[in-house]
């Protein structure tokens, strides 16, 4: 862009031109320039006279415009010059007038003080309207500025007039009055209206009170004529305490809600309590309901919130107004110290703390710690730097009217309550929400918990120093909680056991236990303590270590009943033991049991079956080795069906009560939730939990264990017994045949079905199969290897034994639904007796060894004692028998033993006589 003017340019232009000429040699450059400065000096002549045409009118006008402007500017130099004489002439004349004008100034201004006081003196007799307007509207702080300036007005410029002195008396008890009914709003605002979910309330619930410490926020409030001032109850509270402090009534303001406090906080709990009756009758809901406490209790903590919340608007208005002067004994500790104490009152009332503990029934934990009767403390010292005040007498907690006119008070009592406040508590007795009973922690010990942190929170507690409320409650359930409930545990338990009454048996719906067999009253009741004490754990996570004691104590307890139980069942503890007892003492025999497949299916099912197992002849020879010659007594058997069902019954019970303990441990360590509740020792314990109540639970599998052996060897016992009876003492030498069996496999049978009916309803179908599993092999052991003791059998005989076997084999059949092929192996040991020695020694040889030698020497023996009356003499017979007695021994002796003869005897099915 160039900065030359036109004319510079133009010049420069032309001199370029000049020196481009003389630069050209040739003639035709010079032409060429030439022709092109033409044209160009052409063209800008063209578009200076375009210019021109289109600005000529433009050009035209400028004179005629210049001529106006001059006309206009001669004619103001002619206004100015008049204006100008013109001032000149009334300088002149007010400085002829000065005297006179200031005289009449002052007497203007002497009028206008008189018509202000004047108008003072008006308005003054117009306050008290004004006064009752505002009070009515509780627009106390432009009353407040109105009394005092109208008194400080009374009291000054116009002292004098004696016409005002009555309303100046007047001002002066309303200035009373209005601090009276200050200080009654500021305590309903405070405890009847405040608000139950501002913004500051929920900063106190999650522990951050709102800070307020900057000038900016405490600016001195003003009243909006136009709004109602109670919307904003903060607002109010600053305004009424702003107030109080203009009529210089600040100090006594804070005594009067210092001494009534505490009076407040409980009239909080009754009114509240009282509300929560009136609700529950209204809606037909039955009193005396446990969840009621929990809500009376969540009611008050919201309005104690909502109090402390105000109270601390009021604090910190208090000291904006008293900064740099002594602090203030009211302060937000001394507001949470008095809720704490009337929360505690709460508590020590529907927790019945101070109830005798002597009446309680004992428990393992000391008497000292039995009888809990902690000595109140006056929580509202902990924060006070005198130290502790001294102990007021302890007095009733709460009384209410029944009336709905007990809910409210009047303006009039309470003005008159606020004008002569004492130190004095007021009695009170709380409704009885629901049962009064230390078992009432478990239903807010979370909601108590967390209005402590709440507290703790707000009043900076720091280190292990414990509030108030904290303390009272680690000691109230630590010295009462904790052993009322391990007392109640065990007379609980102790009462469903009691005598008989732990063997009644309890139907229940499988979907609700999830067992489809009716159990021991007494498991039932363990079972329900242990989820009352899981619930507990969920509800006080705190003490999850002292539950898990609890419940250790609790199946120990129950093993040693169990096990009680037990003994005087199987008759350990009488005189004479029982034949399956004395059994169930050899540890080889209980080792062979616990090999056997089905046993091993039913408690080990992870264990492989080793092919080297225990079978029934393993059982039946070690039985063998406990049996003399003498035939089993009555005494030695349990004669008594009904105490195998019991022990069926507890042994049922104890495997139910088991699984539901490895259920419940398994959901103490599956609780995520539970355990992030928990910290340090008490979550290491929880996982441990397995570790310290297995060896309980093992105890218990034991019992259970020792039940079941118990029933399967008695079972046995009562085969023994009544067989032997069949075999030692029946005679076998029968002319005319019965289509009876003996009485004897009758009794048996009968035994054996009932016990098999009544054991199949208490029992798992894995149970009862192993109980009645192998029965078959005993029976024919027992039948066979008795044989000697026969002294004579003849055809008849030999009809009646294969019409008892029979009928034991039809039994057991029904029984176990199955072919009991074992006692065919009896039968045809029995039928052999059909045949001649010879012909039996023979079939040896033909078919192979069916039985032992010893069972073919009894045999042979047998034929010989029931034929002796034949015609040989007895000589004769004697070396018969030596002699058949000695081919056996050569052929036993050679002859391979047929591979699972014993197992199989319907291989001698056509062996019929």
């Amino acid at each position: 862009m160039s900065f030359l003017s036109p004319e510079a340019e133009n010049e420069s232009h032309l001199l370029n031109v000049i020196v481009s000429l003389q630069g050209q040699e040739l003639e035709c450059d010079v032409n060429r320039n030439k022709s092109r400065n033409i044209s160009e000096y052409k063209q800008i002549d063209a578009k200076i006279n375009l210019q021109l045409s289109e600005n000529h009118n433009a050009l035209k006008q400028i004179p005629e415009v210049y001529s106006n402007v001059l006309e206009k500017i001669k004619f103001a130099q002619g206004k100015i010059r008049s204006c100008k004489e013109k001032i000149d002439r009334c300088k002149t004349s007010l400085q002829c007038q000065r005297e006179d004008l200031k005289r009449l100034y002052l007497d203007s201004v002497t009028n206008g003080q008189i018509l202000d006081l004047l108008a003072r003196i008006d308005k003054v007799r117009e306050v008290s309207g004004i006064l009752d307007n505002y009070i009515k509207h509780k627009h106390y702080q432009n009353a407040t500025q109105l009394l005092k300036t109208n008194v400080a007005l009374l009291e000054g410029n116009l002292s004098s007039v004696e016409a005002l002195k009555d309303i100046k008396e007047d001002l002066k008890k309303r200035k009373d009055t209005l601090h009276l009914e200050m200080i009654q709003q500021l305590q309903n605002h405070l405890y009847l209206k405040a608000p139950s979910a501002k913004e500051k309330v929920q900063l106190f619930r999650s522990g951050e009170p709102p800070e307020m410490d900057n000038e900016e926020e405490y600016e001195d409030e003003e009243e909006n004529l136009s709004k109602d001032p109670e919307e904003d109850t903060y607002k109010f509270l600053k305004l009424l305490i702003q107030s109080l402090q203009q009529l210089g009534r600040l100090d006594e303001t804070i005594e009067v809600i210092e001494k009534s406090m505490e009076s407040e906080l409980r009239s909080i709990l009754n009114n509240t309590a009282q509300d929560l009756l009136y609700k529950k009758r209204l809606t037909n809901q039955i009193e005396n309901q446990p969840t009621l406490f929990p809500e009376l209790l969540e009611e008050c903590f919201a309005k104690y919130r909502a109090v402390a919340a105000s109270h601390h608007v009021v604090i910190n208005a208090i000291e904006h107004l008293r900064y740099g002067r002594q602090a203030s004994r009211y302060t937000n500790n001394i507001v949470w110290s008095n809720i704490q104490t009337c929360v505690e009152l709460l508590l020590r009332d529907y927790m019945a703390v101070d109830e005798d503990v002597a009446a309680q029934p004992p428990s393992s934990s000391s008497s000292a710690a039995v009888s809990y009767n902690p000595v109140r403390n006056d929580v509202s010292s902990f924060f006070s730097r005198s130290g502790r005040r001294p102990e007021r007498a302890q007095h009733n907690l709460f009384s209410f009217e029944s009336s709905a006119t007990g809910l409210t008070r009047s303006s009039e009592c309470r003005s008159q309550q606020y004008s002569t406040v004492s130190a004095t508590t007021t009695a009170y007795e709380l409704p009885a929400l629901c049962q009064k009973s230390p078992h009432n922690i478990t239903l807010v010990f979370k909601q108590i918990t967390n209005f402590i942190k709440e507290i703790n929170n707000v009043i900076n507690m720091t280190g292990s120093q414990l509030i108030p409320l904290q303390h009272f409650l680690n000691d109230f359930v630590d010295n009462k909680f904790l052993p009322t409930l391990q007392a109640k545990v065990k007379r609980d338990i102790a009462d469903a056991t009691e005598g008989n009454s732990g063997l009644n048996m309890v139907k229940l719906p499988a979907s609700k236990i999830g067992w489809p067999r009716p159990l021991l009253q007494g498991t039932l009741k363990v079972q329900e303590e242990l989820v009352e004490l899981r619930s507990l754990m969920n509800r006080m996570p705190k003490y999850c270590n002292k539950f898990l004691d609890i419940i250790y104590d609790v199946l120990k307890s129950y093993k040693k009943i169990c096990h009680n139980t037990f003994s005087n069942i199987v008759g350990i503890n009488s005189m004479s033991e029982t034949v399956c007892h004395v059994w169930f003492k050899d540890e080889n025999l209980k080792q062979l049991i616990r090999e056997l497949p089905l046993w091993v299916e039913m408690f080990n099912p992870e264990k492989p079956v080793r092919e080297t197992s225990t079978t029934n002849a393993d059982i039946v020879n070690s039985i063998n080795s406990h049996l003399g010659k003498e035939i089993l007594d009555k005494n030695s058997v349990i004669a008594e069906s009904e105490r195998l069902i019991q022990l069926a019954q507890l042994q049922d019970s104890i495997t139910w009560l088991l699984e539901f303990v490895n259920g419940l441990v398994e959901n103490l360590q599956a609780d995520k939730e539970l355990q992030e509740q928990l910290s340090g020792s008490n979550a290491k314990l929880l996982e441990d939990c397995r570790g310290l109540l297995g060896e309980r639970m093992s105890e218990l599998m034991q019992l259970a264990e020792d039940c079941l052996m118990i029933l399967y060897l008695e079972i046995r016992v009562q085969c023994y017994y009544h067989l032997l009876i069949v075999l030692r003492k029946q005679d076998y030498k029968i002319d005319i045949v019965s289509s009876d069996p003996d009485s004897g496999v009758t009794l048996l049978n009968k035994f054996l079905s009932q016990l098999e009916e009544k054991v199949r309803d208490y029992l798992p179908l894995s149970h009862t199969k192993f109980l009645f599993d192998g029965l078959g092999y005993i029976m024919s052991g027992i039948i066979v290897s008795n044989a000697s003791y026969i002294k004579e059998i003849n055809n008849g005989g030999l009809k009646k034994m294969s019409r008892n076997i029979l009928a034991l084999q039809q039994n057991l059949t029904n029984i176990t639904l199955t072919c009991e092929l074992e006692l065919e192996r009896a039968r045809f040991y029995y039928e052999l007796l059909y045949q001649k020695p010879e012909e039996i020694l023979r079939n040896i040889v033909e078919q192979q060894k069916r039985f032992t030698k010893p069972e073919y020497v009894e045999l042979i023996q047998l034929y010989y004692r029931s034929n002796r009356n034949t015609k040989n003499s007895n000589k004769r017979a004697e070396k018969q028998l030596n002699l058949h007695l000695l081919k056996l021994n050569d052929i036993m002796e050679n002859e391979p033993v047929s591979n699972g003869a014993d197992n199989h005897p319907d291989n001698h099915l056509d062996m019929t006589p």
